[in-house]
């Protein structure tokens, strides 16, 4: 089993760490971010300054187009229109950027709207334009007709284009590092602060695995991490609980079961031996261990079936009273033994239980009342018939002793006893009581324990009411 488990974790360490995957995983978010908005801003920067090189700067060939359109509508028409051209600045006045004016001279050129040259252009120029110029173009528009195209070339413009596209593309490439280590540290942070309580939780639970359910881990956050470490600590909790009863339970099942046995094998040894004689007055005291071993296995077995969830039981409406009267009439004569006074009050009240299991916890609670009450006492059984809960009560008090407030939280524990100087022979199993929270639970009810002010316990159980007009 450990080299199979040496194995596993041989074959995880081979892969990944979780904090490389997240790193991966942020950079590669980060890395796609990074390229889609690089490559949509080189797309508009080619876009706009390849549009704006075409045009020969959008300010001044709009200016000239509205020359033009005035000049149109003064003449009537294009002639003459090339003097006007041949006025216009070659450099600073059409550019009008710094020295980039001052390096190129544009070319004018004047077209029809199907693309024939008008005016204006170079001397060895063809005399045609192609698609791209004419839709690079600013119309001249004279009474809402397109009358010609205003072209506006600049010789070197492709040389500037690539120059300022090129100091745009090294602007996007820093600017794609930067933000590339920046998510590179921000993480490798986050990642190093998740990774830091998962692997507190793994170091955890491998001391859990290996027995050490002392184990637990901080739980301040407020994220699922923090919800998963207080589920962890939950956890240990249980298994450390369930393992000290087990324990416990195991040590105080095998302390039960010495003392019986030993009287049984001494009684047996002294009858064989002809110590004692077989008569009905020896054979009494082995007859009375053997039924405290019976009353303890059946004990435990009906434990057994609870916490497994295989109790069977025959639910149906019962008068809680009546059930009660007829529990009390039973130990009427233990009570009577003991001098005390048993009484029954209150109203009828119905539930739906199974009336077997109900009488057996409510013996328990009895006969818990009787051993720990003096003579002269009294034990009180009160019936409660539902509040606006829909539950009805039954009570068990006394006038004994009643519990340290330290051990109120664990009556109803296997083999607790408040007194642990008390001997065993008076204080039953130890498991009466909680066999009896056993019981009622399964009965989808509840039972409590307090100390009255005026003296003694007070056992309370609670069951679902029912209607004992329905079958």
């Amino acid at each position: 089993m450990a080299s199979a488990t040496d194995s596993a974790k041989a074959d995880r360490r081979t892969g990944l760490s979780l904090r490389w995957k997240m790193l991966l995983a942020f950079g590669l978010v980060g890395l796609v971010g990074v390229v889609t908005v690089a490559l949509l801003a080189n797309r508009a920067a080619v876009r706009e300054v390849r549009g704006f090189m075409l045009r020969g700067g959008m300010t001044d060939s709009a200016l000239l187009a509205n020359e033009l359109a005035a000049y149109y509508r003064g003449r009537g028409g294009w002639e003459g229109v090339q003097a006007l051209l041949n006025s216009q600045p070659t450099g600073a006045g059409m550019m009008g950027h710094g020295d980039m004016a001052g390096m190129m001279s544009p070319r004018i050129l004047l077209v029809s709207p199907d693309g024939t040259v008008l005016a204006g252009g170079r001397p060895n120029d063809s005399g045609t334009v192609t698609p791209a110029e004419l839709e690079a173009g600013t119309p001249v528009v004279v009474d809402d007709v397109t009358v010609g195209l205003l072209l506006v070339d600049t010789p070197g413009v492709s040389t500037v284009t690539s120059e300022i596209l090129g100091r745009v593309n090294r602007g996007i490439l820093v600017a794609a590092l930067l933000a590339a280590a920046a998510a590179l540290i921000i993480g490798w942070a986050l990642a190093a602060g998740l990774i830091r309580p998962v692997r507190a939780l793994t170091g955890a639970a491998q001391a859990v695995a290996r027995g050490d359910l002392t184990q637990r881990v901080p739980a301040s956050g407020r994220d699922e991490l923090g919800d998963l470490a207080h589920a962890f600590n939950q956890m240990a909790d249980s298994l450390e609980r369930a393992e000290r009863l087990r324990r416990d339970m195991t040590a105080d099942v095998a302390h039960e079961l010495r003392n019986p046995l030993a009287i049984l094998q001494a009684q047996a040894e002294a009858l064989v031996d002809g110590v004692y004689p077989l008569t009905v007055e020896n054979l009494a005291p082995v007859l009375s261990q053997a039924q405290v071993l019976s009353r303890l296995v059946e004990d435990l077995r009906t434990l057994a079936l609870a916490d497994s969830g295989q109790l069977q039981l025959e639910p149906a409406p019962l008068d809680l009273r009546a059930l009660a009267s007829d529990v009390v009439e039973a130990f009427r004569p233990q009570a009577d033994a003991q001098h005390l006074r048993l009484e029954l009050i209150g109203d009828p009240a119905w539930v739906t239980a199974d009336r077997l299991r109900i009488e057996q916890a409510l013996g328990n609670l009895i006969a818990n009342a009787l051993r720990h009450t003096p003579p002269g006492g009294m034990v009180q059984i009160r019936i409660d018939p539902p509040q606006d809960d829909s539950m009805a009560t039954l009570s068990v008090s006394d006038s004994g002793e009643g519990i340290p407030p330290d051990a109120l939280p664990y009556v109803f524990e296997r083999f607790y006893r408040a007194d642990k100087s008390r001997a065993r022979a008076e204080g039953g199993t130890g498991l009466g009581l909680a066999i009896t929270r056993q019981l009622i639970e399964a009965h989808a009810g509840t039972v409590t324990a307090a100390n009255r002010a005026e003296g003694g316990a007070i056992l309370t159980l609670r069951l679902p009411a029912a209607d004992p007009s329905l079958p």
